[in-house]
């Protein structure tokens, strides 16, 4: 482990220099507004410069290559629905427009007398329309280059938290058939290696895991409908489609097609039938 992300409940300043000095682990949190610090940064932030966070648009949920083409026109014309509706909606309330986010870099504070190590700060300041801005601030013992990319280390502590979530309450991790730590710790390790593959699979096929899925919702995106054969030969292997497979084989010569329907025939039978009874008794 290289960064904790905390929330501010774990403000310690000896407990995050412990894990800096003697851990090696760099600890990400936010501060608490009644910190001697906060008001030493935000006093220093007056006279630094802010750089803006840009805002990216949200990309569009990718359209399925298997999707059918009548429900591709169905899905626009929906889209087009409600475009129309969102275009008739009244003006929001300015006080919840965000206009821009800014963050300042603050390096080396030394100031806080419970921490035995340098404190770097990020302050954050939200502009809406109305004119009025919200602050908040991350400090940090890790050596921070681009505030934008310690901000960003710290949103993700929304998914983290949510993964938490789902093992705890859907995976049993707490549900234990014994007394033995090894079993226990044999079980709560496979189930998480189990859940990070898993995680793994979903990152692999749609890019971007969604983070609150159950693991019955995880079952149906994983339940790929997709046969493959895959034919060995020597060194060498080739993967193709159940229904291309099927067309090669009844284009071989007759010869050939005799030959490939014996093989397929062995397979069959050694799928379908029990194992034999290697050692007998």
């Amino acid at each position: 482990m290289k960064l904790l992300i905390l929330d501010r409940g774990f403000v310690d300043g000896k407990r995050i220099s412990y894990c800096k000095e003697k851990l090696g682990v760099d600890v990400l949190l936010p501060m608490k507004k009644n910190m001697n610090i906060w008001e030493d940064a935000w006093a220093l932030g007056q006279q630094a410069s802010w750089k803006s966070v840009p805002q990216t648009p949200t990309p569009p949920n990718p359209v399925p290559h298997q999707r059918p083409d009548h429900i591709r026109r169905r899905e626009a014309k929906r889209q087009q629905t409600l475009a129309k509706k969102k275009s008739q909606l009244p003006a929001p309330d300015p006080s919840e427009v965000l206009l821009e986010t800014q963050v300042c870099l603050i390096k080396g504070f030394e100031s806080w007398p419970a921490a035995s190590v340098p404190i770097h700060v990020v302050l954050c300041r939200e502009n809406y329309a109305d004119g009025h801005q919200n602050k908040w601030a991350l400090m940090t013992t890790q050596e921070v280059v681009d505030p934008l990319k310690t901000r960003e280390n710290y949103l993700r502590r929304v998914d983290i938290e949510e993964r938490h979530r789902l093992l705890k309450c859907f995976y049993d991790l707490a549900k234990f058939g014994s007394r033995s730590l090894n079993a226990i710790l044999a079980q709560v390790v496979f189930i998480l290696l189990s859940f990070t593959l898993r995680q793994w699979q979903l990152w692999k096929l749609f890019e971007e895991p969604p983070a609150g899925l159950s693991p019955k919702r995880i079952d149906r995106k994983l339940a790929i409908h997709d046969q493959q054969v895959v034919i060995y030969y020597k060194l060498a292997y080739t993967q193709m489609p159940l229904v291309t497979f099927t067309r090669e084989l009844l284009q071989l010569e007759p010869k050939a097609r005799a030959k490939a329907l014996i093989k397929v025939k062995e397979l069959e039978q050694s799928l379908l039938c029990p194992m034999e009874n290697i050692r007998p008794p």
